[in-house]
């Protein structure tokens, strides 16, 4: 061959090949990230990593995992027997860091509790959905409008993850990182379009927010209050992408805000402000703000018109609407920044109701807090606290949920207790 065509031969050869190695070279990616557990936000150790079905790693005692030289398409998946994990598995598309995949622990014989307006939710450890009471608007999910006394379970939904009830929808997050809901007229689980790789799911009045594994929040409903946080007042049927936010590791919604948790302790807000709700002074914002004042963060929980948050120290903060003492700083005014509940240590759980806050403390004691007109703060009594009480005949908790008016505990041996309102079963 002609030394010309020899040269023209190896720089075919050249272009063809080398843009090949960029290619595989680009395909390797590393990924790294954080499995926390849903209820103490601590990391999860000895998760097993594997990448395409081989053992990769396991997470450290904080929680951590960090992957290299991971190819476009491999299926990460991971696994610690008794938890169920969300998501479970991700593809690796690009190289991330600070991923977040959230544990739940398997809890006999519920996993989780959550409570809605004038009904009840529970996920057994064996990823199904349980619900009863009020069910005019299908949020049970069992297909029908019939409120239900005895736990009714929803429908074709398994593998469930973690849940979330509110006003008059719920959600659930399954083990494949995909989100179910039901409620407001929607009788049955339904999948929700275009959203996968999530973490966690808040349900709201009208609107839902979630946490996918990258740290950012999504939100889809109503948005009349900024609540979706995307910078507009728009509605949307579908996801849209909360507005400069990330390394998220929490969230929750009520009825016109949402609030989240980041990776660094700190709090913020968005929607509707117009009793305090925010922790801001402003009225309102359709992006996220932060919550002054709130460092060491580890749980958050809010009502329509309250927010909680409890310290890595153990002990809790709360902002917003007082009207009934539900802040626990022994008054009953309205606070707009993050004030600390009285008397109050060593908690490691937190809910809030419609006008009422309870809490778990280590030793297993739940104290309750605000109105109680319905008996939610478990005293015996129909008299409202401005400072926190210890619910009566209540011990070895491991688990607490607060609904509208109603509130839910599950003990270390598997009895579920409920007090509070009873209207509707």
């Amino acid at each position: 061959m002609a030394p010309k065509y020899k040269r023209l031969l190896v720089l075919m050869l050249f272009l063809f090949i080398v843009p090949a190695q960029f290619l595989t070279a680009a395909g390797n990616h590393t990924i790294s990230g954080w499995i926390l557990n849903s209820a103490t936000g601590q990391g999860i150790p000895l998760v097993r990593v594997t990448v395409d079905g081989i053992l990769a790693v396991g997470t450290s005692p904080q929680g951590y995992f960090k992957l290299a030289d991971v190819k476009t398409g491999a299926q990460i998946r991971f696994y610690r027997d008794g938890w169920l994990l969300a998501p479970n598995f991700i593809t690796a598309s690009d190289s991330q860091s600070n991923i977040i995949i959230i544990g739940h622990e398997k809890n006999e014989p519920f996993m989780q509790l959550s409570g809605g307006h004038s009904y009840s939710m529970a996920l057994r450890n064996d990823g199904t959905v349980w619900s009863w009471g009020h069910n005019r608007f299908g949020q049970i999910g069992n297909d029908t409008v019939t409120e239900s006394s005895p736990p009714a379970k929803a429908s074709g939904l398994t593998g469930v993850a973690a849940i979330s009830a509110c006003f008059t929808q719920s959600a659930a997050l399954k083990e494949d990182g995909t989100v179910w809901v039901w409620g407001r007229s929607i009788k049955k689980p339904e999948p929700v379009k275009d959203l996968a790789d999530i973490s966690a799911v808040a349900a709201g009045w009208s609107h839902m927010m979630a946490l996918r594994c990258d740290g950012t929040v999504w939100g889809w409903g109503l948005n009349d209050a900024g609540q979706l946080g995307n910078g507009t007042d728009t509605q949307s049927a579908t996801p849209v992408q909360v507005r400069n936010l990330n390394s998220v590791v929490a969230i929750a919604a009520a009825r016109n805000h949402s609030i989240a948790l980041k990776k660094d302790g700190t709090v913020w807000a968005w929607g509707a402000n117009e009793s305090g709700q925010l922790g801001i002074k402003s009225n309102g914002s359709n992006r996220p703000k932060q919550i002054s004042g709130l460092e060491g963060i580890i749980s958050i929980a809010t009502s329509a018109t309250h927010g909680v948050a409890l310290k890595n120290d153990g002990t809790v903060w709360t902002w917003g609407d007082n009207s009934h003492g539900q802040l626990g700083d022994g008054t009953n005014v309205a606070s707009l920044s993050p004030v600390k509940v009285l008397e109050l240590t060593e908690v490691t759980a937190i809910s809030a109701g419609e006008k009422h806050t309870i809490a778990l403390k280590k030793d297993g004691t739940v104290y309750a807090w605000g109105f109680n007109h319905d008996g939610q703060l478990g005293d015996g009594t129909i008299i409202e606290s401005h400072v926190p009480i210890q619910v009566a005949n209540l011990s070895a908790i491991t688990a607490i949920a607060a609904g509208g008016n109603h509130n839910l505990a599950q003990s270390s041996n598997g009895v579920l207790w409920g007090w509070g309102a009873n209207v509707n079963g």
